[in-house]
């Protein structure tokens, strides 16, 4: 992601909190989301996880992220920011992002991938091949921790 996509990414963003993820999670929470959500924090975020867009006719269609709370030597990566637009949903651009993001993970000898799931994606993340994991630390926020394990083959695709 470069600085002149700071502007769309958050739309893009807030878009699937008004769409697909408002079946899922009651208004008080996305109230919280949409607050952590502009250009400003996606500017603040870019130095310190790698960002990437998923550009379709002129437009980003899909945004994802990694960040390392790792060590050097010893990356622990988490998806985070990953969203495509409601519109593009079902036609494998979140699939593409997901394993370009995960083969960076990989690349970055990470042994596992997490990501903090919003409801509605778990199932996205489980035909990814991510379980839920045992402790929800965000269950108050209405987000499920699922991990994928790197040190296997990748799942076949569903």
């Amino acid at each position: 992601m470069e600085d002149a996509d700071v502007e769309a990414a958050p739309r893009l963003t807030t878009t699937n909190y008004d769409g697909v993820m408002a079946e899922h999670h009651t208004a008080e929470i996305l109230a919280a989301f949409r607050a952590d959500v502009s250009p400003d924090a996606f500017r603040e975020q870019m130095t310190w996880k790698r960002f990437w867009v998923v550009e379709g006719g002129g437009e980003i269609v899909a945004v994802g992220a990694l960040a390392d709370f790792g060590e050097p030597g010893a990356p622990n990566h988490v998806v985070s920011q990953f969203y495509v637009r409601a519109d593009r949903h079902r036609r494998g651009i979140g699939r593409l992002l997901l394993a370009h993001l995960t083969g960076i993970a990989r690349a970055d000898a990470a042994e596992r991938l997490h990501v903090p799931s919003s409801r509605n994606a778990v199932p996205f993340y489980e035909d990814a091949g991510f379980t839920v994991d045992d402790a929800q630390p965000d269950a108050a926020v209405e987000m499920t921790w699922m991990t994928l394990p790197l040190a296997e083959s990748p799942p076949a695709p569903g």
